[in-house]
C-alpha cells in the first residue's frame, strides 16, 4: 500500500491545492491521487536541498500540475517562474490552485518548450525540475534531453544552481518491484531515461561544477489491484498522444505484478553550480 503523509511540513496553501485535487478525483481513482500527492515529501526534500534562504528568481522547468511550484512559493521567499509545454485545462487548474492557496503573487505561469525557453541568458538564480526529464525524453528522446540541459545552463546566472530530480534513471530501480515499474514505463510509455551518466556528462560539458547526487525513496508500493488502477489511469490519459491497449499491457505484465507488485523507483537528484569565476566564457559556451 502507498504510504500516506502525516501532514508534517505541509503548508496551508499546499493543503488547499491538494484538497481541490482530491475533491475532483473520479471514484475508484483516489489511490492514484493519493500516491501522487505523497510525492509531496519528495518535493519538500528537493526544495530543502536548494537552500533558498533569500529572495531569488527560480525557474520550475516542466512545472506540470504545479505542485513543486506551490512548494517553492510557499516554503521560500523566491519569485517562481513555472514553465510547461502544456496549456489548457492543466494550466488553468494550476493557476486556480495557486490562487486558492494565496500563492499567485509570486508565481508567473508561462507556456513554453524547455528545449527553447523564452527567456534571456542568465535570467535565474536557480533552475529546478522534478519528474520532468522523463516527459521531455518521452517527447524527443536524448536529443530533447540534451537541449533542455543546455537551456538550463544558459538561463542560470553566474553562481546559480541547477537541480534535476527524476525516478526514471535506470539506477533508480533497485528492488524487483521497482525494476518492473521502470521496465513498464520505459518499454510501454517510453518514459525511461538513459543512465544518469548522460546527464552528468552533459553538465560537465557545459562547465557546471560541484556536481552532487542525492537519493530519496518514497516507499510507495502497489499491490495488484492498485497497480491495475494506476496503469489503466496512465493508459486512459494517453500521455503525449501515446495510445496503448491496456489488455495487451496487462497480459504482458499482470502475472509479474501479481507476484511482486509495483514500486516507485527512488528519486535521484543531481545538483550542479555555474561558477561566477568562469561566468563569461561558460555563458558563451552554454549558448551552443
Amino acid at each position: 500500500m502507498a504510504r500516506h503523509e502525516t501532514g508534517q511540513g505541509i503548508t496551508r496553501a499546499i493543503s488547499i491545492a491538494r484538497k481541490r485535487w482530491f475533491d475532483s478525483t473520479p471514484i475508484g481513482k483516489e489511490g492514484v491521487t493519493q500516491r501522487y500527492v505523497v510525492f509531496g515529501e519528495a518535493r519538500r526534500w528537493l526544495v530543502d536541498q536548494m537552500h533558498l534562504q533569500r529572495s531569488t528568481d527560480v525557474l520550475d522547468m516542466g512545472s506540470g500540475h504545479g505542485f513543486l511550484t506551490y512548494e517553492l512559493a510557499s516554503r521560500t521567499k523566491s519569485r517562481i517562474t513555472a514553465l510547461d509545454v502544456l496549456a489548457g485545462e492543466q494550466l488553468e487548474d494550476s493557476v486556480r490552485g495557486a490562487r486558492a492557496g494565496g500563492l499567485n503573487e509570486r508565481i508567473s505561469w508561462i507556456v513554453g518548450d524547455g528545449r527553447a525557453c523564452p527567456f534571456r541568458d542568465s535570467s535565474f538564480d536557480a533552475v529546478v525540475s522534478f519528474l520532468a526529464l522523463e516527459d521531455i525524453h518521452m517527447i524527443g528522446g536524448n536529443d530533447a534531453l540534451q537541449m533542455v540541459v543546455q537551456e538550463s545552463c544558459r538561463l542560470l546566472k553566474d553562481g546559480g544552481r541547477l537541480l534535476f530530480a527524476d525516478n526514471m534513471f535506470p539506477e533508480c530501480a533497485r528492488t524487483e518491484a521497482q525494476k518492473l515499474y521502470w521496465t513498464i514505463q520505459s518499454k510501454e510509455f517510453h518514459a525511461g531515461l538513459p543512465s544518469k551518466s548522460v546527464v552528468l556528462n552533459l553538465l560537465r560539458e557545459r562547465g557546471m561544477t560541484g556536481l552532487l547526487e542525492e537519493e530519496y525513496d518514497p516507499k510507495i508500493h502497489l499491490d495488484e489491484k492498485e497497480a491495475k488502477v494506476e496503469l489503466l489511469d496512465i493508459v486512459d490519459a494517453k500521455p503525449f498522444g501515446k495510445v496503448i491497449d491496456f489488455g495487451s499491457l496487462w497480459k504482458r505484465y499482470g502475472e509479474s505484478i501479481g507476484r511482486v507488485g509495483l514500486a516507485y523507483p527512488r528519486v535521484l537528484s543531481i545538483m550542479a553550480y555555474k561558477q561566477a569565476a568562469i561566468g563569461k566564457n561558460r555563458s558563451d559556451d552554454c549558448k551552443g
